[in-house]
């Protein structure tokens, strides 16, 4: 893990780079260029280099590669009613306090307290005179897929949902808070490792644990949407007990 005296900052034109320089040496605009990653041809993970997901809220992610590395661009857009009108704009002055700073500066954070996260490589600020774009890169989580798709095709037996429940009992006992805990932002990997992704608007965040019994309803509805919408996605009541039972018996070693 990188320490942050390795976290850097580029400017180049209107766009500023915040970076892991232990990844990416040479920060680049071109490397949170969507247009240029989408014309890769190389395949990789069951993805192809360059294709376009909006598969993880409502960001739109491209997958590349970098050598050796396979990475995740995200570009941030707005939701909601506000969506319709100012797309991927967001008001502020301050760089530091953008959304892309803020989330590679939390996934850092979580990755030193071990936490099964996204590597954070770069995050770019493109600074207008009120208003800001933003895109994040991460390395690419292997073989994985979103808790929605598995559910989409597959039944997840009890030992797997208290995995789940475990899963982020952990981030609770952090004090990390997901601003959007739901079932497309939970990976499972090959192996059945399990991963949280997608921490926009997410913060460490004290106090009682009332807001940790509301991030977890927060994913059951999540999970019931889909069921309702969904002809063949394996979710019960029963799932759910698991996964309870998994967190309230995780107790941090």
């Amino acid at each position: 893990m990188s320490s942050d005296k390795n976290y850097k900052i580029a400017k180049t034109g209107n766009a500023y780079i915040l970076y892991d320089a232990d990844i990416i040496t040479e920060p680049t605009v071109q490397l949170f260029n969507r247009d240029y990653h989408t014309k890769s041809q190389v395949q990789q993970s069951g993805k192809q280099l360059g294709e376009q997901s909006g598969g993880i809220g409502r960001a739109k992610v491209v997958y590349f590669s970098q050598g050796e590395k396979l990475f995740v661009l995200k570009h941030y857009y707005r939701g909601g009613v506000i969506a319709s009108i100012i797309k991927d704009h967001y008001f502020g002055f301050r760089i530091v306090k953008s959304r892309a700073f803020r989330e590679f500066r939390l996934l850092k954070k979580m990755h030193e307290l071990g936490l099964s996260v996204p590597v954070a490589v770069a995050a770019q600020v493109e600074k207008g005179l009120l208003f800001y774009q933003a895109d994040l890169i991460t390395e690419e989580i292997k073989n994985a897929k979103t808790l929605s798709d598995v559910l989409s095709n597959n039944v997840l037996n009890d030992d797997n949902w208290q995995k789940i429940g475990r899963c982020i009992k952990q981030f609770h006992q952090k004090n990390i808070y997901h601003a959007d805990l739901n079932a497309r932002n939970i990976l499972l990997t090959e192996d059945l490792k399990i991963y949280l992704i997608d921490f926009d608007n997410s913060y460490i965040r004290l106090g009682s644990s009332a807001w940790k019994m509301a991030n977890l309803s927060r994913l059951k509805r999540s999970l019931l949407k889909f069921k309702n919408k969904t002809a063949n996605f394996y979710f019960t009541e029963d799932c759910w007990s698991s996964l309870l039972l998994g967190y309230n018996s995780f107790v941090e070693e």
